[in-house]
């Protein structure tokens, strides 16, 4: 399959161009990358976690929650899709990541549980509130009162509320806390949604006109606090909820920057005790849904309260880290400039201005050019841009070579359609199988157990690289037992190697290779296929390293041959290594019907020297296939292209060697012992080359 790499690349670049954001933001690619910068800031503290994407548009869709490890990411939300280019939206959602990881390194999940828990149960925990006014006290008789009659609609709302409010807070600390210690993309993202928030959130008026519950309305302006130190009450209202308001604020900046969670508890608590009053019609619904089997207060809490991340639910072990108190505050003057940068590319971004009829145009100034040399930029600098464009670029090159091997493994199976398997075969079916997606697991896999296996290629290829060298370009041949030109440095090894010769270039040393892997279930017994999977990886390398074309194959017979490309000559997604982490003993093996496949792959090849490499216990075993008259098959077939030029090696695993030198003859390699491997695999490529250059 001809395929050049112009050609590639621009279908790569036609293909980022095209990538939505769902392809980007929700692809296993983008979840790693998050991944990488969550445990960024995670493993600092020994803490693991990881990120998880998926692209829900849904009306009441999730933004991201955490269950102190795992990261769930719901990248088509409402917050990211409102920015405007895709690079704030990669921002957006660097910030969100920042945000559950701030939950997993300063939220204290244990005592959270432990707080909803004790609320539930009918009690307060860190401990009772102490009213501050006359009024306060009759709401916490009240409510004291509900508790221990254990009124379910009230229990079930305070529990609402007071996880709300501790939301609240405890998101003000975490984000000050996330913000100070990592002052980069976290912080960033975090500012931005919180700005973005601003700019899309409702006036009081807005929230009143919505006729939402009135704890959801307060609840609602206290959230718009939170994330901007600040209430849009654009349409001037003045009434009770502005003044409930005006009274929960401080208790919300004195609990929010306290390192100590129970503090934020008790503020809750104390919250409480203000919003009493209006959570009547929210408990009526709540008793209303008991006795009518009906959920209209869930689907209330879920839909008039507004959107932010949720704090989590799950308990987990408080982290381990330094307590040391926050001194960001709503009035950091370092993120209010941060803030005024991202706005200018808030307001840059929004659009351009709209076209209108001008008759004239206007000048005034005195003109001239001015430069400056110090300029350093607007201030805002997103890394989250470069790395989009990188992980668009793999998205891309997935997608490009996954179609490209897909239309090889259609090639490969119309050429085994095209090969005329003989008599022993007839009405044979042969199936060619190839991976065009290579799964992450492989990848690991293969970086499990390459490294010692690719020492012993880079032995072999320091052993044979420059002989190669020599025979394709000419060169001195030394260390000979017999010539004209002797090498009087060659006599202190007094072994009789002493003369050399020089070469001319010759173009008949181009080497090609293929292996033929048995993958028959007796492969499985004494480690076989483990030690084929294992040459398979040596000559690979080997070959890749020296740009030795090389095709790799594995095969097994149940009711149709079946052929696994593991490595072709044409392949371009660099992925080979990776798939031979796939070989493994299977069913039977029908051996002629996968070596004539191998040997037509092989003589299509340029190359003048062709090697293959058949590894296998020797025991042919399919149906209607086995014994002696199987083995003649091979014998003959082996004869057939060694005519036509194909030199057979074939390879034995311990015992197997009597079996493969019945059926192979002299010409076979053992590789039970891998140390030895680069030793007598170079000898024999070199004796095969020499063999034909002489031929």
């Amino acid at each position: 399959m001809r395929t050049s790499h112009i050609t590639i690349k621009r279908q790569i670049a036609d293909t980022r161009n095209k990538l939505t954001d769902e392809q980007l933001f929700a692809s296993p690619r983008f979840s790693a990358y998050l991944t990488d910068i969550a445990e960024g800031a995670t493993k600092r503290y020994k803490r693991s976690s990881k990120v998880m994407t998926c692209w829900d548009l849904s009306e009441n869709a999730g933004i991201a929650v955490t269950d102190n490890r795992v990261i769930h990411l719901n990248a088509g939300n409402f917050l990211t899709r409102s920015f405007p280019t895709r690079s704030l939206r990669a921002d957006s959602l660097i910030g969100l990541v920042g945000h559950e990881c701030g939950h997993i390194l300063f939220s204290d999940f244990t005592m959270l549980e432990l707080y909803s828990q004790s609320l539930r149960n009918g009690r307060f925990y860190p401990e009772e509130p102490e009213p501050a006014a006359a009024a306060l006290e009759k709401n916490l008789l009240e409510i004291k009162d509900s508790l221990k009659n254990k009124e379910e609609s009230a229990i079930r709302a305070l529990s609402d509320i007071s996880h709300s409010l501790v939301n609240i807070m405890e998101d003000i600390y975490i984000e000050s806390r996330i913000c100070d210690e990592f002052a980069g993309s976290f912080r960033t993202g975090i500012l931005l949604n919180n700005l973005r928030f601003a700019e899309e959130m409702n006036t009081v008026l807005d929230e009143i006109n919505r006729q939402n519950h009135e704890v959801f309305i307060i609840m609602n302006l206290l959230i718009q606090y939170a994330k901007t130190g600040d209430i849009n009450n654009l349409g001037g209202y003045k009434g009770p909820y502005l003044n409930v308001i005006y009274e929960c604020i401080p208790y919300i900046d004195e609990a929010s920057y306290d390192d100590d969670s129970r503090i934020r508890f008790d503020a809750a608590n104390k919250l409480l005790l203000l919003l009493w009053p209006y959570m009547k019609s929210f408990i009526n619904q709540i008793r209303e849904d008991i006795e009518n089997d009906t959920s209209h207060a869930q689907e209330a809490l879920r839909t008039q309260l507004a959107k932010v991340v949720p704090l989590p639910n799950s308990t987990g072990r408080a982290s381990k880290i330094d307590n040391k108190s926050s001194n960001i505050k709503h009035e950091n003057t370092e993120d209010d400039e941060e803030r005024e940068r991202i706005q200018k590319v808030l307001d840059y971004e929004k659009g351009r201005m709209a076209l209108e009829k001008t008759d004239t145009l206007h000048e005034d100034g005195d003109g001239g050019t001015e430069y400056e040399n110090d300029f350093s930029g607007s201030g805002y600098v997103s890394q989250a841009e470069a790395d989009m464009h990188r992980i668009m670029t793999q998205l891309a090159e997935d997608s490009v070579y996954s179609q490209y091997e897909e239309n090889l493994t259609e090639e490969l199976q119309q050429e085994a359609v095209k090969i005329r398997y003989g008599n022993a075969h007839q009405g044979i079916h042969v199936k060619v199988n190839r991976m065009s997606y290579v799964s992450p697991k492989y990848m690991e896999a293969y970086q499990q157990v390459a490294p010692p296996l690719l020492l012993l290629s880079k032995r072999l290829q320091k052993q044979v690289s420059q002989q190669l060298k020599d025979y394709k370009s000419g060169g001195k041949l030394d260390n000979l037992p017999m010539g004209k030109r002797i090498n009087i440095r060659n006599a202190v090894h007094k072994d009789g190697r002493i003369f050399y010769k020089r070469n001319l270039p010759n173009d008949r040393a181009d080497i090609a290779v293929a292996v033929l892997n048995d993958e028959s279930g007796s492969m499985s017994s004494f480690d076989r296929i483990t030690y084929a999977r294992a040459a398979s990886i040596i000559l690979h390398d080997f070959c890749k390293s020296l740009e030795i074309p090389i095709a790799i194959y594995g095969h097994t017979e149940d009711y149709e041959v079946e052929l696994y490309s593991y490595a072709e000559f044409e392949s371009l997604d660099n992925k080979d290594p990776y798939r031979l982490m796939d070989m493994s003993s299977r069913s039977g093996n029908r051996d002629g019907a996968a070596i004539r496949f191998v040997a037509e792959r092989l003589l299509q090849r340029p190359e003048a020297v062709r090697l293959l490499f058949i590894i296998s216990d020797g025991q042919p075993a399919a149906d209607g296939y086995q014994g002696t008259e199987a083995e003649a098959d091979i014998r003959g077939i082996k004869q057939e292209y060694t005519r036509k030029g194909i030199r057979f090696i074939a390879a034995a695993i311990g015992s197997d060697k009597p079996n493969i030198h019945r059926i192979y003859g002299d010409c076979f390699l053992d590789i039970t012992n891998l140390e030895k491997l680069p030793k007598s695999l170079g000898k024999l490529i070199i004796q095969q080359i020499r063999h034909h250059i002489a031929a």
